[in-house]
């Protein structure tokens, strides 16, 4: 007895354990004969990745429809670039921030696209993010083509001529990128000036400890040991992404209800939690089952 109630714990954790272990899941509309998909992106991956699992072109070349958080296209993220460039220029930042910092920031910066005084803290402290990432966490190769995941998968749906939606516009992500984490004002430099201090330690340490926790996400992503936690609600923290996941709902809900095979590719985040899309497309009654990697 003992025996087959300790088989039984084993295969239960182990059940348990793989739920976890995939970044792909299907979903199943109630007497509908087509399967859906939802991928956890990760943004700042190189191409490499997704090719080295050929499940995720097999299901973009199944799918009908492709959904993204946004879509950009080569003259869209022009429009976009010239935004940036055409805005007034705004040296303050070399006021507020630490003065160390500021000169880091100029060299670090000096092969960038946009100009440091062309940002608004919020997109300084999103720039930094990636760029740390990419520098410290091996998640794109030399020989990758594309660094962002998104990017590469937009790609790949346009080869495969098959149709893209984006769930918001670049103007929407903007302003959130921009937000102070209220939703209610943009984030100043001076209320920015410590987490950026923060990202230039980062970006010049070598402490294996640090550069441990720095990558922790990103090294959890590419082993895919995750935890999403569905049985934990979403804190006061979590306000801007369960209000996205909110807004984008309805158009997920309708997309997958038009008894379409819609392949849905959102950042990771967006998957976790009681708010996660997966957590609330279980409550609407869908059926989502993790699809095993290799």
């Amino acid at each position: 007895m003992k025996k087959k109630l300790s088989l039984f714990v084993f295969l239960l954790l182990a059940n348990l354990t793989f739920a976890q272990n995939t970044i792909i899941w299907s979903v199943k509309k109630p007497n509908s004969e087509k399967t859906s998909y939802i991928l956890g992106t990760f943004h700042q991956m190189g191409n490499s990745f997704v090719d080295k699992k050929p499940i995720i072109k097999e299901l973009l070349s199944k799918s009908e429809l492709i959904i993204f958080e946004s879509v950009e296209d080569s003259k869209t993220k022009a429009e976009v670039e010239e935004v940036f460039l055409t805005r007034e220029d705004d040296y303050s930042y070399r006021k507020i921030l630490n003065q160390d910092d500021v000169q880091f920031l100029n060299n670090y910066s000096k092969d960038w696209k946009i100009p440091i005084h062309k940002l608004k803290p919020g997109e300084l402290i999103l720039k930094l993010h990636q760029e740390i990432v990419k520098e410290k966490c091996n998640t794109i190769n030399t020989t990758d083509t594309f660094e962002q995941m998104e990017d590469y998968l937009q790609y790949l749906a346009e080869q495969l001529s098959v149709p893209i939606l984006g769930l918001e516009t670049y103007v929407d992500q903007m302003k959130l990128i921009n937000s102070s984490y209220t939703d209610k004002e943009e984030l100043s430099w001076d209320k920015a000036k410590n987490i950026i201090h923060q990202y230039i330690t980062d970006a010049n340490t070598d402490d294996k400890k640090r550069l441990k926790q720095i990558c922790s996400i990103a090294n959890n992503y590419m082993s895919m040991k995750l935890d999403y936690q569905f049985n934990l609600k979403c804190s006061s923290e979590d306000q801007l992404l369960t209000k996205r996941n909110d807004k984008w709902m309805p158009q997920i809900l309708k997309s997958i209800n038009d008894n379409k095979t819609v392949f849905i590719a959102v950042g990771l985040h967006h998957l976790y939690y009681d708010c996660g899309i997966i957590s609330q497309l279980k409550k609407e009654g869908y059926e989502v089952k993790p699809i095993k990697l290799k």
